[in-house]
């Protein structure tokens, strides 16, 4: 591994932070390769609960790192094709590594959130935003289309005519702009970042992370379905979380009037029983 990325573990929260504060963490093909293999570790770790992602200095992530694209536009075109090429197939796969994570992914996003970087704040289950954190998708600016999957995530979060202002137009919007649209779930006061992300990554950990699992993909697979075919679903999710033994601790704790204690892991397979 290199230095693009810094981890931490405690207390079943791992968290990484893009670590490139002089280019605003823009993301380059070492940080993108890194970011893919932290996170399938992440996912299959048992003694991990839950997954931050953040960013050093002044931003979450200012999108793709232009600059290596730009110098990439001098290489004959197959290899043009190959260096820009494996930038993107690495930030879709980490995209998609989060989808189908079975451990909650928060991002907590400080300062700047552009193309890229909007579209992994998309990505994540929940997220929370510094007051002062701003987001802009940067896409038409530069040409391009979108990429990290912010033309599936993007319409499901805040709806296909905001999605569209906010793909078409680059402009800048601001942390309350987006938790008003539902991109992210909280917003705090940059001073208290740090301690709400704690905050909320303790309780995401102390979820039973079969029923998360269950959850979250129901959730997912939900607009693909018709209501009978996912009543199904539930049921066959339902019936498998009570044959787990995190249930009998919750029910047991219930009855108790204390909050559980789940030790049970999920795999990313669990959601299909």
């Amino acid at each position: 591994m290199n230095d693009t990325l810094r981890i931490a573990h405690a207390d079943g929260v791992a968290t990484l932070t893009f670590d490139r504060p002089d280019t605003l963490n823009a993301l380059n093909e070492a940080m993108a390769v890194e970011l893919c293999a932290r996170l399938e570790r992440l996912t299959q770790d048992r003694a991990v609960r839950a997954i931050v992602l953040t960013g050093a200095g002044r931003a979450f992530m200012a999108g793709g790192d232009v600059e290596a694209m730009r110098a990439a536009l001098e290489l004959p075109t197959a290899r043009r094709t190959r260096a820009i090429g494996k930038l993107v197939r690495h930030a879709q796969l980490a995209v998609a590594t989060i989808a189908r994570s079975p451990k909650p992914v928060l991002a907590s996003v400080n300062g700047v959130a552009a193309g890229f970087g909007l579209a992994l704040v998309a990505a994540c289950d929940v997220a929370i935003a510094a007051d002062d954190a701003v987001f802009t998708s940067a896409y038409n600016r530069l040409g391009t289309t979108p990429d990290g999957g912010a033309s599936f995530t993007l319409p499901r979060l805040l709806g296909a005519r905001v999605a569209a202002q906010w793909l078409y137009l680059d402009e800048r919007h601001t942390a309350a702009d987006a938790l008003r649209v539902g991109l992210v779930n909280w917003v705090v006061p940059a001073a208290e970042l740090a301690s709400a992300t704690r905050e909320r990554a303790a309780r995401l950990a102390a979820l039973s992370p079969v029923a998360f699992s269950h959850t979250k993909h129901l959730i997912a697979d939900a607009p693909r379905r018709t209501l009978d075919a996912q009543l199904l679903a539930e049921q066959r999710g339902f019936l498998n979380c009570t044959s787990q033994p995190d249930f009998r601790e919750g029910s047991r704790a219930f009855a108790e009037r204390r909050a559980p204690d789940f030790v049970a892991r999920a795999t990313i397979e669990d959601h299909n029983s």
